[in-house]
């Protein structure tokens, strides 16, 4: 298996995206993945020579022009070609590689993703669907970010995706789906979550729960939580900053040691860099989106 590597996406990269390839070949010493390392060869070399890093299964491809945060997302592919983002979703659509990992730009990556590469069939919009820790066994949020604007037949093909998601990669043949919700009562919410519950409930029968109130969203029995991208991305982050700040109050304020085994399972469970990154759902091609803030 080929895997293209954006180095230079994300707020610890270059360090943290060649450390993370670098444990991986260090822990498995037969590796059946080649890397492709994408981005400044002069930046990823020197580091390399830092390191004194040297590895069989790596390869440097160049990519110079650096993607700001004043960059327009659906023009980076444009603009932009020899960028990280761009040349590593190149080498995916060329199938010289067989997936692409970024911690980079989510809305360069989906629209070069969506430019060069396309949606799957009857896919309108493609979707982020991270996985949630919770008391019961977790579940995936979706959409977390992908998309801004969407209507009810969007949020059905959110939870479409989802499932065959999680009945391909957890063997969950009937997942149950929850639509996010200020209230468990079908007629409450704004008009997109009103017009999506009765197609849930007409398309997924007795695997949709109805709606979950954010409150209760940590220790519902779900398997999919369903919602457009504006809310499910500050969903998504409201939890990382309470759990932040509470790990972070403890350590403070309190005498409980930080490397208790309590502690350190709480920490972990909720810890993003635990669970990997999330896929472009919806894209004709394996697209993984790290966390920014990733760290390896």
């Amino acid at each position: 298996m080929k895997i293209a590597i954006d180095v230079m996406g994300g707020d610890n990269s270059p360090a943290a995206n060649i450390d993370g390839v670098f444990e991986y070949l260090e822990d498995i010493k037969n590796s059946p993945i080649d890397f492709f390392l994408v981005g400044n060869e002069l930046i990823i070399k020197e580091y390399l020579e830092k390191k004194k890093k040297s590895f069989n299964h790596i390869t440097i491809l160049n990519a110079e022009q650096e993607i700001s945060v004043n960059d327009k997302p659906s023009r980076v592919f444009k603009l932009k070609p020899n960028s990280s983002i761009v040349k590593s979703i190149q080498l995916l659509k060329d199938k010289n590689v067989d997936a692409v990992i970024s911690s980079g730009n989510t809305g360069a990556l989906l629209s070069t993703s969506l430019f060069l590469i396309g949606k799957i069939k009857s896919i309108n919009r493609p979707a982020l669907a991270p996985y949630i820790p919770s008391v019961n066994k977790g579940f995936i949020l979706c959409d977390a970010g992908a998309n801004v604007d969407t209507k009810p037949e969007h949020l059905i093909q959110f939870a479409i995706m989802s499932r065959c998601y999680l009945q391909n990669m957890e063997n969950i043949n009937d997942p149950k789906i929850g639509l996010l919700n200020i209230g468990k009562e079908s007629n409450k919410g704004n008009e997109l979550v009103k017009q999506t519950y009765p197609l849930l409930k007409d398309k997924f029968k007795n695997s949709f729960i109805g709606n979950i109130e954010p409150r209760y969203i940590l220790n519902e029995d779900v398997d999919i939580v369903v919602c457009d991208g504006f809310t499910g991305n500050i969903t998504l982050k409201l939890t990382e900053g309470i759990f932040n700040n509470i790990y972070s109050w403890i350590s403070k304020d309190t005498d409980i040691s930080l490397n208790t085994s309590l502690l350190r399972n709480i920490k972990n469970n909720f810890d993003y860099e635990q669970h990997g990154g999330t896929p472009l759902l919806g894209i004709k091609g394996i697209v993984i989106k790290c966390h920014g803030s990733s760290t390896k």
